[in-house]
């Protein structure tokens, strides 16, 4: 015979049933209640406790990828390229009507440990502060301080048009995946069009990760023509998060070694061309003011 699994709560049932169909007499409905009062509380305390996740980031993850990430030394270094372009004092400091650049405390305080955790992963992690000012005051600091290898001004799409100041009305810091050349990227592949090759990518990005624009790639040539080597000499980056990206065509941005000088183009959005690269880059949601 088949053993009947009757457990305390199928019985209250049975009866709660029984009751319902007027098969129990008013005393019974009362030791029903009373037997409901009794067995409930204990059926409860023997429920699995759930445990709680605390959500609040460890502030010791934080430091340790701060640290990973060398970020104070890179800290330093943005101040180098920063003076060299005219964005800074010879001495650092901002220039007359500029909002100073921030401290290091407040960059880092930019940056969520997730964002962190994603740049640790990148080739070349490179932090850039980013002066809010227009693409057109980049592109003149670009080619009123060429060194090394630049030696002609900065070739420029007409495209790339925006309303931005002169003067710099706070800054945005950003990791940039920052090697010369980049290795294909999960979800890319070089032998796609560009179209499904950003569509692939964005599906395999990791919360809180970006591409590239026209501002972050000024920046990091900025820091990669300072330090003696430009980034971008045989191939170039698509800049899939630029505003002037379309239906049809897409921004990209690179060095022309035939001629020692940058620039920022536009291409097909349904080509396909295996010197074309993606670059990630985490950060730049908030203005420091």
């Amino acid at each position: 015979m088949a053993k009947l699994n009757i457990t305390p709560e199928r019985s209250i049932d049975a009866l709660k049933v029984a009751k319902e169909s007027g098969q129990l007499k008013p005393k019974h409905i009362k030791a029903l209640a009373d037997l409901i009062s009794d067995i409930r509380p204990k059926m409860v305390d023997k429920l699995p406790k759930r445990k709680t996740v605390s959500k609040t980031p460890d502030p010791a993850i934080k430091a340790e990828l701060i640290k990973k990430l060398n970020l104070e030394v890179q800290y330093s270094e943005c101040f180098d390229t920063l003076k060299h372009y005219g964005f800074l004092t010879e001495n650092g400091k901002a220039r007359k009507g500029d909002i100073k650049p921030p401290s290091f405390e407040k960059v880092m305080s930019a940056f969520r440990p997730e964002e962190l955790e994603i740049a640790s992963r990148f080739q070349k992690p490179t932090l850039l502060l980013i002066p809010e000012t227009s693409f057109a005051s980049k592109v003149k600091a670009l080619d009123a301080h060429k060194q090394g290898m630049q030696q002609n001004n900065t070739y420029v799409d007409t495209i790339y048009t925006d309303s931005g100041f002169d003067k710099i009305t706070g800054w945005r810091a950003v990791i940039v995946d920052g090697a010369r050349v980049m290795e294909a990227y999960e979800g890319d592949d070089p032998d796609l069009r560009f179209d499904e090759r950003i569509k692939n990518r964005k599906a395999a990005r990791r919360p809180g990760e970006k591409g590239m624009d026209r501002h972050r790639y000024a920046l990091l040539m900025m820091e990669a023509i300072r330090n003696g080597n430009p980034i971008d000499q045989k191939l170039f980056t698509l800049l899939e998060d630029d505003p002037a990206l379309s239906d049809s065509l897409i921004p990209i941005a690179g060095f022309r070694k035939h001629d020692c000088s940058i620039f920022f183009r536009l291409n097909g959005l349904k080509n396909v061309h295996g010197y074309a690269q993606l670059r990630s880059s985490v950060g730049g949601d908030v203005l420091l003011v």
